[in-house]
């Protein structure tokens, strides 16, 4: 981090902290009562283990214990397919706990949080990567403009891992070692992790379903719930869209494999029930969030 941008970051956590300290997280949330917000994480790095990769997707061990803590103080924290119900009247907004990709970080040290709480959570799995495979986001030492590069990676790309890589081959993008916690979980710690959680579908291998062509598209959809009831014995039939992107095809595609329902990456806050069930906005919580930050999020003081 550069001296600017270390200057800037103390500036944003102090104004934070100024504004969690004023009482206007509690306003926010009062004003949210009946709505839900549905979180989205990644990776939990486990204590004592380095953060590596792609730094917005992996999250602390001990920050998401804390960020827990929080959300159990200020919110009821539900199951996934609870929002489809029309919202019973509280004093507390709801909140839901998800997790995209099946990290293996996630999946055991994110998971030991949870069951600790006796939270419920779901984790939204990419089988084609189950067993450790690494996720090109991860291991691609992508320099300069980054944004461009994943452009180009989930367009011309269609967010194949298999095209990423060769493109990134061709213009001389170097790889970098990713760590086990980075990596897909096994079959096993998901079999051990569905004692807590749920398990749902994240696509087979994670492209960008919008650039698919329709019979590719069916594949991607209907291969994650015969593998998961095949190799877990149950699965919630919700797709979290791969890089949160979507389309009207792609969401008639979803209803028609059975989907119950389908989340975004971002958005925000939803009405109980959603407006609609297979376009379901989230709240995106990045890796370096502070937790001033994080209350403010969930408060919906900060847009999704």
């Amino acid at each position: 981090m550069t001296r600017t941008a270390g200057v800037r970051s103390l500036a944003k956590r102090a104004v934070e902290r100024t504004v969690v300290g004023t009482g206007l997280t509690a306003l926010a949330r009062r004003a949210r009562r009946g709505e839900v917000v549905v979180l989205g994480y990644h990776n939990i790095v486990p204590d004592g283990e380095p953060i590596a990769g792609d730094r917005s997707l992996h999250l602390p061990q001990r920050e998401f214990a804390a960020q827990l803590d929080i959300l159990g103080e200020t919110h009821d924290v539900i199951p996934l397919d609870a929002v489809l119900g029309r919202a019973e009247r509280t004093a507390r907004p709801a909140a839901v706990v998800t997790f995209d990709d099946g990290y293996r970080g996630a999946v055991t040290a994110g998971v030991a949080e949870l069951a600790r709480r006796g939270m419920p959570a779901t984790m939204f799995v990419p089988p084609a990567f189950v067993g450790g495979g690494e996720f090109w986001w991860d291991a691609l030492a992508v320099e300069g403009d980054r944004g461009a590069f994943r452009e180009l990676a989930l367009t011309v790309c269609r967010g194949e891992d298999a095209k990423v890589r060769a493109e990134a081959k061709r213009r001389g993008i170097a790889t970098r070692e990713v760590p086990a916690h980075a990596r897909c979980a096994t079959v096993e710690e998901l079999r051990a992790a569905m004692r807590h959680i749920a398990i749902a579908s994240h696509a087979w291998s994670h492209p960008n379903l919008a650039e698919l062509p329709p019979d590719a598209l069916g594949d991607e959809l209907t291969r994650p719930l015969e593998w998961m009831i095949a190799e877990l014995g149950a699965a919630l039939p919700w797709l979290a869209y791969p890089y949160g992107r979507c389309s009207a095809h792609v969401e008639v595609a979803v209803r028609e494999c059975g989907y119950a329902g389908a989340l975004l990456i971002e958005g925000g806050w939803s009405a109980r029930p959603p407006r609609d069930a297979h376009a379901i906005p989230r709240l995106d919580v990045p890796g370096e969030v502070s937790r001033d930050g994080f209350a403010m999020r969930i408060a919906g003081l900060v847009a999704g």
